[in-house]
């Protein structure tokens, strides 16, 4: 018996040594478990049915960070953009090796939208990837030339509009690396400038006191645009659904319906602003900033220009629709 045993235990022994040999040099034995082996891998930006919301890169739980990372106490109001400008620094000094760290940096995460010389022609772009709607920032313009460091980094780190948020993706150095490429290579400023932005007047001014100074040296106009007579009788809540589900789709981005954010709050802003003049702004906004005072003071207050969706007339009045019942 014990005979029959051995041999038994020698053959398993040698089958296992057989099947753990070389199949080839660059694949080393059997796998036994091939599904733990080869496990299978979701590319970052791809659908994901792990996830419940589909979605392969996930959040940082709520509460946590990853290691090396640090807290960002600046929200996304145009206040607190202007504050971190006034700020914040790089706690590291900028050298010409981090402008080049900062250049990969910036193929990977942002050449695809801003493109390789930051005039927002990037491949999603020139291949209508993206919605027309969606206005990819010019890094070379003026107004990005001028802003500071403090500024670029606040945007980077916690989105702009319909840029999403990079400050769970990248860590605050590298955040950094990316601005001062841009700013040296892209925007031809001086190479780790430690400069903060000034102050604006405008954010200073509570908003009450804002929407007083409005009506006292503006008169209530119909703006400039293709809006005409507009009946306001009974509210149609047809209208309203769909002009709440247009806000959400065309302007939840920079807009919530109760509360300032990236842009204000519609709530109450019939009884601030005409029916037309409304319709106006939500139609052709880049007219509206050039010509009508009262987009103007808004553009100052809240930095930010409106986007144009697009949208047609009939659309627009149900947007309009949907914030009369926001009284």
């Amino acid at each position: 018996m014990r005979n029959v045993l051995n041999k038994i235990t020698v053959a398993l022994l040698s089958c296992m040594m057989l099947l753990s040999c070389d199949r080839h040099r660059n694949m080393p034995g059997y796998d036994f478990m091939p599904d733990m082996v080869y496990s299978q891998a979701y590319d970052a930006y791809s659908e994901n049915p792990v996830f419940r919301d589909n979605l392969t890169n996930q959040m940082p739980v709520y509460g946590t960070m990853p290691r090396g990372q640090v807290a960002f106490r600046y929200n996304v109001f145009p206040e607190n953009r202007l504050f971190a400008g006034q700020t914040l620094l790089s706690r590291e000094e900028m050298v010409m090796k981090s402008v080049f760290e900062g250049k990969k940096l910036y193929t990977t995460f942002c050449v695809n939208c801003h493109g390789e010389s930051g005039k927002g022609d990037g491949f999603l772009v020139t291949s209508k990837k993206l919605p027309v709607t969606v206005k990819v920032g010019d890094l070379t313009q003026e107004r990005l030339v001028k802003a500071s460091r403090g500024e670029l980094f606040h945007v980077v780190t916690v989105g702009y509009g319909m840029m999403g948020s990079y400050g769970a993706t990248l860590s605050e150095l590298n955040r950094w690396k990316i601005i001062e490429y841009v700013k040296v290579k892209l925007q031809g400023q001086e190479l780790g400038a430690r400069t903060l932005s000034g102050a604006n007047p405008a954010l200073s001014e509570p908003y009450a006191d804002f929407e007083a100074r409005i009506a006292k040296d503006f008169e209530r106009t119909n703006g400039v645009g293709p809006a005409g007579s507009i009946s306001m009788g009974a509210i149609n809540q047809a209208w309203v659904t769909e002009g709440e589900a247009l806000f959400k789709l065309k302007c939840s981005s920079c807009h919530k319906p109760t509360r300032k954010y990236v842009g204000p709050a519609p709530k109450g802003v019939l009884s601030r602003r005409n029916p037309q003049w409304i319709m106006n702004m939500i139609l052709d906004p880049e007219k509206m900033v050039q010509e009508d005072p009262v987009a103007k003071e808004l553009l100052t207050r809240y930095l930010a220009p409106m986007a144009n969706q697009s949208l047609t007339e009939d659309e627009a009045r149900k947007i309009l629709e949907y914030f009369r019942t926001l009284e």
